[in-house]
């Protein structure tokens, strides 16, 4: 039984994972509601401070670990956390969820990715099941490549609608390729645009000035913590860029031996709709569902979080609270 209560407890702790420090910020009303193990975006960008300042709210029938992967945030230590690797996450993500199932007493635990947690959480859930009551992808990763060639599309036919002609000359000014991810003008437009026009993190407008913003301003993080913040973001996609441009997730994770959840908002240009579609159309699983967020970009849970509560406790947990 999923109780709710008006009392959030709140924990931080750390776990050590071959001899390096991984953070973890732990949330709930009840230590005996289901565990849900959170895989941020990025890669390298924490993203509590972002859904705590939203009306999600789903500590009230979830306990949530949003989990701050190695080499991010409350996890980055460059003398202890070795090089940045696909396969190194996955292996640390298994040994969290191992962690949370014990501490909890829960045999099996949910797993919900964002963004690049899409990829991570992908791979584990397909290879892991045992672990693991479903899988929730939240602006779900398909091919990077292809959707960034969706993004580029998007920004020029937004900028040649709005009329605006300087922004149309600039992005017209960058060569799209299959080397996107190292092009520093490609992220420039991206950083420029993107937001701006209703694209990116929500339909509405969020700047990635904003997002930095308000992980400083986080109480829960120490003075060091927020310092290595920016360096976790810039050597997480240093690391990682390659692997998630090069990388079709439908093909990483075909098959899924547990539920499969994708939520994704029709105006996300940062994760496009047609490859979280095309994702969730050729993957194989039990029980799968595609929602799309009508007035949505990449973060639906935050953007329509009624919504997004609705399908998690009706859908998901397959009850109402």
């Amino acid at each position: 039984m999923i109780k709710e209560a008006r009392k959030v407890t709140f924990s931080k702790e750390y776990i050590e994972i071959d001899g390096h420090k991984t953070g973890l910020f732990l949330e709930t009303v009840d230590s005996s509601n289901p565990v849900l193990l959170f895989l941020h975006g990025g890669p390298g960008f924490p993203q509590y401070s972002f859904l705590k300042k939203s009306e999600l709210r789903w500590e009230e029938f979830f306990t949530v670990c949003y989990w701050e992967q190695r080499g991010t945030g409350m996890s980055y230590d460059a003398s202890t956390q070795g090089d940045i690797t696909f396969d190194r996450l996955a292996e640390d993500a298994l040994e969290v969820t191992k962690y949370l199932k014990k501490k909890y007493d829960q045999e099996k635990i949910y797993l919900c990715g964002h963004s690049w947690g899409t990829m991570l959480g992908s791979h584990i859930a397909h290879l892991h099941p045992e672990h693991f009551h479903a899988y929730i992808g939240v602006g779900q990763i398909g091919r990077h490549y292809e959707s960034n060639q969706h993004t580029y599309e998007f920004l020029l036919e937004t900028a040649i609608f709005r009329g605006d002609k300087r922004a149309e000359k600039d992005i017209r000014s960058v060569t799209f390729d299959e080397e996107y991810y190292k092009s520093t003008d490609y992220r420039r437009i991206l950083g420029r645009y993107l937001n701006k026009f209703g694209g990116g993190a929500k339909r509405n407008g969020y700047s990635n000035l904003q997002g930095v913003k308000d992980l400083f301003s986080c109480s829960q993080y120490t003075w060091k913590e927020k310092l290595n913040i920016p360096k976790g973001i810039f050597a997480s996609y240093d690391a990682l860029s390659k692997t998630m441009a090069t990388t079709d997730t439908a093909q990483l994770a075909p098959r899924f031996d547990v539920p499969v959840h994708i939520t994704h908002g029709k105006y996300d240009y940062q994760t496009s709709y047609q490859e979280a579609k095309r994702f969730y159309e050729m993957i194989e699983a039990p029980n799968k569902k595609l929602y799309t967020f009508e007035q949505s970009a990449h973060s639906p849970f935050v953007e329509e979080h009624e919504e997004f509560r609705r399908i998690l406790k009706e859908e998901v947990l397959g009850q109402l609270t």
